[in-house]
């Protein structure tokens, strides 16, 4: 609610703009938005916006703890000149009454094609002080504008979903960045041998060379190693048998005089298949390599003469932090990061280098690590377009695309990508296999060549899940039904979104029915756990732990079901799932808060975990947690991040509340194992800074939530024993199943202190 002394504020601001054609800020002036999205693009100027009515947003930044934006006013120019100026000659919004910050709309006159345009806005907060304008965001219109209120997608086979073809002479697609080479130094260069260097760059990353050399070497003839694995000062010439690690060589001729070489890998073979995804012809050929060694190479080779030149998609190294209690965690979450960054060679979120081909739950999981760690919403958009046109057959994955439709949505608030394909995504509910209970029925027939259950990969990694097959085609899967479930309440959440009332009534329906034929179905009475499947005996770990991942699972059935899947990691010696099943087990421990369980699970030293990555050799999430696992493994696949998601997710307990996160949850996720972490992560709000710590009898949490969120603290406690306080005041609180709830937080830096009656105050600060 605006107060009537504000209001009159800002009336009088806006009759003086009409005046002026400019807002008098006050001495004291708010600070400058920040963060400027245009499309949902931090860069627009490196695209082409090809919607009529492109949607802008910005960060709001507080000028003082709680403060909320009261009011925009957006300009939108045709130099960069008048819109720094804050002249409006296409449009000025004149100022709005107003807390949006993101997805608002351009209202101006209409746009024109092939044409730059510069926009900046300004904003007022809630004391009536107004900030600077922000910097000028510049965007350039494709020739032909739709009136469609979201953007249009290419595919990178060159195919047009709507609108531009790709531009090899500007590197240029519609709505999305393009891709570049980023240079990478050497960290090591040892000469092992005269004429042979051994360089290691530290990163593996799918990249070509470059190679400056100076003399005169008459046509002399150098040989050129590639890989992704090296020992002894050497790249490893024969990586394991059947895996797809990478090694590959070339020879190149050297010239007389001061040359800088540029030396692309051959390409391999498999690259030539109907689904495989490349970079356009222009970039060359690239393969994932962190070492390279020069054979018969003369003279010497210094860290500025050799460059890995690594193909990339606009990404930013600063955007996230993580630090721990947990050298291990750390190091993962090192992992994670990397993989998302190196990943996105394509431009489009790829399965890795053996198929170089996008999997709607490989995307999923990429999509979540990269929100993670980048504040990036257009690759994955990008990626659930082309998988709509391309889909692939495993029956979970079909679920998986109304999962990413669903993180879109949380994560920008935007509804043009639900609405746009909200009929497209119907037939991924697989309704049509419904029995009269209300379950579905499976496709288990192999080899995959239509829609067949996977339950986990590889099928070692199911925990002897019997899927049954030949007579029983219309055999009832648990793992299936439970992502029924799961899609049916999310179609319902979309359709009320976007105004499909009478389908969100009929889906949430539909889900009540599947909850309750599930548990009579599936749940075994005598050995208190869920089953694989009708006419089994069989309970794996994954007919448990995805039920109870996506809520299908009754509150006095929970502490059983948590026990029999400790069973199972028990008789595993360890994880019980795939790098991909691990996805949705650790968020079933996380979220019935077995955080002890789940962090042991994420950090084990064993050989079914991510340090085992690590301590492999690879810089990169890999396919499968070793090769004993999966022989024709790569290790550059990103459906093995989870990680990525999970630790900002849970273990520092950021999730939006509300789509767009203007209403956020922050639960932390420590148990015994971690005494601190801290944590910068970016959203389309602005970057949240959390730091987190416990003693015995306190926890800690200070915040720096970005202007226009309200955040909800919820803390572990033991005891009803405890007092929260934030700033230094007493707050009100609500105790529910052991979390303690501190609600309407605002935004700004605010200390959050939560401790027993009987500790000082002095020390549990100090703590």
């Amino acid at each position: 609610m605006i107060s009537h002394h504000f209001r009159a504020l800002i009336c009088g601001a806006t009759a003086c703009i009409l005046a002026c054609g400019t807002l008098l800020t006050n001495a004291e002036a708010a600070k400058a938005p920040s963060g400027l999205l245009c499309n949902l693009l931090e860069h627009p100027e490196e695209t082409v916006i090809t919607t009529a009515t492109p949607g802008f947003g910005w960060i709001y930044d507080p000028s003082f703890p709680d403060d909320t934006q009261a009011a925009y006013r957006i300009i939108v120019a045709s130099s960069e000149s008048s819109a720094a100026h804050a002249i409006g000659d296409v449009w000025d919004s004149g100022l709005v009454q107003s807390h949006s910050s993101i997805n608002v709309s351009y209202a101006g006159p209409a746009l024109v094609g092939n044409k730059d345009y510069f926009w900046c806005v300004q904003t007022v907060d809630t004391s009536g002080h107004a900030s600077l304008f922000s910097a000028v965001q510049h965007f350039h219109t494709d020739a032909a504008l739709t009136a469609q209120s979201d953007s249009s997608w290419i595919d990178p086979v060159g195919v047009p979903l709507v609108g531009l073809v790709y531009n090899a002479s500007t590197n240029i697609w519609a709505n999305r960045y393009p891709l570049r080479y980023v240079p990478n130094m050497p960290v090591r260069i040892t000469n092992t041998a005269p004429g042979r260097w051994f360089v290691d760059f530290g990163q593996d990353a799918f990249a070509h060379l470059t190679i400056h050399v100076k003399g005169v070497y008459d046509n002399k003839r150098v040989q050129i190693q590639f890989g992704e694995m090296a020992s002894n000062n050497a790249v490893d010439v024969l990586p394991p048998e059947g895996s797809n690690i990478r090694y590959t060589n070339v020879f190149f001729t050297l010239q007389n005089g001061d040359y800088t070489y540029t030396v692309h890998p051959p390409p391999n073979a498999v690259y030539n298949k109907t689904r495989i995804i490349n970079p356009p012809e222009n970039f060359g050929s690239v393969i994932p390599f962190r070492y390279v060694e020069l054979i018969n190479f003369p003279g010497k080779l210094s860290s500025a003469d050799i460059v890995q030149q690594q193909l990339l998609d606009e990404f930013n190294t600063n955007a996230a932090a993580f630090n721990s209690s947990s050298p291990a965690l750390n190091q993962i979450w090192n992992l994670c990061r990397n993989s998302m960054q190196i990943l996105s060679f394509d431009g489009i979120y790829v399965d890795g280098d053996r198929e170089r081909t996008p999997y709607e739950a490989d995307c999923y999981i990429h999509q979540l690590s990269a929100y993670a760690v980048d504040r990036d919403f257009a690759t994955p958009r990008y990626t659930f377009e082309y998988l709509l046109q391309h889909p692939t057959w495993p029956t979970e994955w079909k679920f998986h695309m109304i999962f990413i439709a669903w993180a879109d949505y949380l994560q920008t608030g935007n509804k043009d990508l639900i609405a746009r394909y909200y009929d497209a995504l119907k037939p991924d509910l697989l309704v049509e296999q419904a029995t009269d209970n209300g379950l579905i029925k499976g496709f288990p027939h192999f080899p995959m060549s239509t829609n067949s259950d996977v339950v986990d990969w590889p099928p070692s990694d199911r925990d002897g899940f019997v899927i049954k097959d030949g007579q029983y085609l219309n055999w009832t899967n648990s793992v299936n039904n439970a992502f029924y479930y799961r899609s049916l309440q999310i179609m319902a959440n979309m359709a009320d979104a976007i105004g499909r009332t009478n389908d969100a009534a009929t889906y949430q329906s539909m889900a009540k029915q599947v909850y309750a034929s599930y548990n009579a179905v599936f749940w075994d009475s005598n050995s208190h756990c869920y089953v694989d499947g009708v006419g089994t005996g069989h309970a794996s770990a994954h007919a448990n732990f995805f039920p109870l991942a996506f809520g299908l699972v009754p509150a006095d059935r929970k502490a059983a079901v948590i026990d029999y899947i400790h069973s199972r990691i028990a008789a595993n010696d360890g994880m019980p799932a795939s790098v991909y099943g691990a996805q949705y087990l650790l968020e079933a421990l996380f979220e019935n808060n077995d955080t002890d369980t789940a962090l042991a699970l994420m950090t084990t030293s064993g050989p079914r975990g991510w340090l085992n990555m690590i301590n492999s050799g690879s810089t990169l999430t890999t396919e499968a947690w070793n090769l004993q696992d999966k022989t024709n493994m790569d290790w550059n696949h990103p459906w093995g991040a989870a990680p990525g998601n999970l630790i900002t997710r849970f273990v520092i307990g950021l999730r939006p509340l509300s789509p767009g996160y203007d209403q956020v949850l922050i639960q932390p996720h420590l148990g015994r194992a971690l005494s601190y972490v801290d944590g910068i992560v970016p959203t389309i709000r602005g970057p949240f800074s959390i730091q987190e710590a416990r003693t015995e009898d306190s926890f800690r949490v200070v915040a720096d939530i970005p202007g226009n969120v309200t955040a909800t603290v919820l803390l572990p406690v033991t005891s009803t024993n405890v007092i929260a306080r934030v700033d230094g005041n007493i707050a009100a609180t609500t105790l529910t199943n052991n979390w303690l709830a501190i609600k309407s937080i605002g935004s700004g830096k605010h200390v959050i202190l939560m401790s027993t009656r009987n500790t000082s105050m002095t020390a549990a600060y100090r703590n």
